[in-house]
């Protein structure tokens, strides 16, 4: 929406994950595991970065993505799948030209100071101003770790990375690294120390690409070699 009509930009609506995507990491991640998540190329990751006010922590040379960075672009990513462009996601990520700093604003950058105070907002599309996300986050984990401990338990279900194994085995599925470490229950690092060819519980593990593998059932590939 055009800034110089004076109305507010039409909100997205809210994102709930699909599952399109993989779970989220549990540690944080670089630009090369945001490229691998999306399978988009270095210069459409600063685009969207920038239209989702997402700058990371620089540590050394390389720049880090936490949860909050990555769900949000989890998001971006989500919305543009579904049709709307870059600009709406820059409108969703602007200022708001009501709320003062300390208040609910448009998902994403600071307000100014000099904004006046508006009167009966729309707070059902916004989230809290940059400055106070981490407590809202803090606080949505801590309630999220309380119902987790009163929930019961799933069944414990050992033959789960079997099925799946097997599942990407007979329909040639091409995983992500981090697909791969979610399916076989270990950690993203353990997958980034392999070699090209590996074997695990009776699949051969073949790296095919950067952060991509596939997966074959060694008793097939015993009988292809004989």
């Amino acid at each position: 929406m055009d800034a110089s009509s004076g109305l507010p930009p039409v909100p997205l609506p809210p994102y709930q994950p699909d599952g399109s995507l993989p779970p989220m990491p549990l540690e944080e991640v670089t630009a090369k595991g945001l490229i691998a998540r999306y399978e988009i190329s270095k210069q459409t990751l600063y685009t969207r970065l920038a239209a989702c006010g997402v700058s990371g922590t620089k540590r050394g040379k390389q720049v880090f993505f936490n949860n909050e960075e990555v769900f949000r672009l989890d998001a971006g990513h989500h919305f543009l799948s579904k049709g709307y462009g870059l600009k709406d996601l820059r409108e969703a990520c602007a200022p708001s030209p009501s709320a003062p700093g300390d208040e609910l604003v448009d998902v994403g950058d600071p307000v100014s100071s000099s904004s006046p105070r508006g009167v009966g907002a729309p707070v059902a599309e916004l989230t809290i101003a940059p400055q106070q996300e981490r407590v809202v986050m803090a606080l949505t984990t801590a309630v999220q770790q309380a119902l987790q401990a009163t929930a019961p338990l799933p069944p414990s279900d050992p033959l789960r990375p079997y099925r799946l194994m097997q599942e990407a085995a007979e329909n040639k599925y091409q995983l992500t690294s981090r697909s791969l470490a979610e399916i076989l229950e270990i950690s993203i690092s353990t997958i980034h120390s392999w070699d090209k060819v590996v074997s695990r519980n009776g699949f051969r593990i073949r790296r095919v690409g950067a952060g991509r593998w596939r997966v074959d059932i060694e008793e097939e590939v015993e009988g292809q070699v004989a």
